[in-house]
């Protein structure tokens, strides 16, 4: 593997033109990272979140030139639109539609159910009133966006190992008090509320080579196939691909992993991307040679897989990854984490 900067992702990925049937962006400036994808048949976008946008005409127009998609960070949680019942305020996630919109952007919805960033009401709710409490709240948010938005997240991070529960499922207040079928039911509801979304399950923890990755590797296996078997309306599996340099990567095991999703018919989005140099104590030039080689290793790997459609990172500039921020700093150097393909100064 030659070794690669960051800002090199995109530029040796296999040739072989895929299906790509999520639309990408229009534009085909030369050199940019959504040119290459589409090029090879791909897309590619980032995560964005409006106070960053607002901020910052830097990100703004790097956005806007490099990705063909972006991805609300929160704006489109079930805590950030309903934090009341009752009230549902779409006007964070319209903005993020607004500025994809203004630059011939599309946009992918994230996410319909996640354990977190859940509103207080809601357990109280599904204990008394069972499954019409997230039948209401699906039908709303893609209703709201029918027509605009197409790849959802309708599923995310269902599965936790160390729970310790009956197939990997994660103890969430949806298994609680809906049961182990709420996750085939969520994408029934979906598909019924906008039969053109293409809705994808998403997890994370599907790729480093150690025990902890190969038991969710195992239970997400599983649930997929029992998904597939109940009939449920799910297009694609999206690996979120928080990548620890920390941590080994086997990508021969990651392959066969892919394989096993697409032999199951279904598709294969990279959703999360980014890597996480917290205990790496080289110096900037060095980690980003480390950063760069491990995030090549990976997208090699998955986009040598025909079902993998694209990829998105989670952000674009070091400034505004979730891994630097006040809440989540992960290093002790005084230095940021050189998680995405642009530094804090873009």
């Amino acid at each position: 593997m030659t070794a690669m900067t960051r800002r090199d992702l995109l530029a040796a990925v296999p040739g072989a033109l895929l299906s790509g049937t999520l639309e990408a962006s229009s534009q085909t400036t030369d050199k940019t990272l959504t040119a290459l994808a589409v090029s090879k048949g791909l897309i590619y976008g980032a995560a964005a979140a409006n106070w960053q946008l607002d901020r910052d005409s830097i990100l703004r127009r790097t956005f806007s030139r490099q990705c063909g998609f972006v991805v609300p960070e929160w704006e489109m949680k079930w805590g950030a639109i309903e934090p009341i019942r009752g009230t549902r305020d779409y006007s964070a996630p319209d903005r993020i539609v607004a500025f994809a919109d203004s630059h011939g952007l599309k946009v992918r919805g994230h996410a319909a159910l996640w354990y977190r960033n859940l509103p207080k009401w809601v357990e109280p709710a599904l204990k008394t009133e069972g499954e019409a409490v997230i039948v209401a709240h699906i039908n709303d948010l893609l209703a709201h966006y029918k027509g605009k938005i197409r790849s959802w997240d309708i599923v995310n991070e269902a599965i936790e190992p160390k729970d310790g529960l009956q197939d990997g499922l994660r103890n969430s207040a949806f298994l609680r008090w809906l049961g182990p079928d709420y996750i085939a039911r969520a994408f029934s509801i979906a598909i019924e509320a906008d039969p053109d979304i293409q809705p994808f399950y998403n997890e994370y923890g599907l790729y480093h080579n150690d025990d902890t990755d190969a038991q969710r590797r195992t239970a997400v296996l599983n649930l997929l196939e029992k998904l597939k078997t109940q009939g449920a309306p799910i297009y694609g599996l999206g690996i979120q691909g928080h990548l620890r340099l920390d941590r080994p990567f086997d990508p021969s095991v990651f392959a066969t992993f892919l394989r096993q999703v697409a032999n199951l018919g279904l598709k294969i989005l990279i959703t999360e991307l980014d890597v996480d140099d917290r205990y790496l104590s080289q110096t900037v030039s060095e980690r980003d040679r480390l950063v760069g080689d491990r995030a090549a290793s990976f997208i090699n790997v998955a986009l040598a897989e025909l079902s993998v459609e694209g990829l998105l990172t989670w952000g674009l500039s070091d400034r505004y990854s979730w891994l630097n921020s006040s809440t989540n700093p992960t290093r002790t150097d005084g230095t940021m984490n050189r998680c995405l393909p642009y530094d804090e100064n873009f």
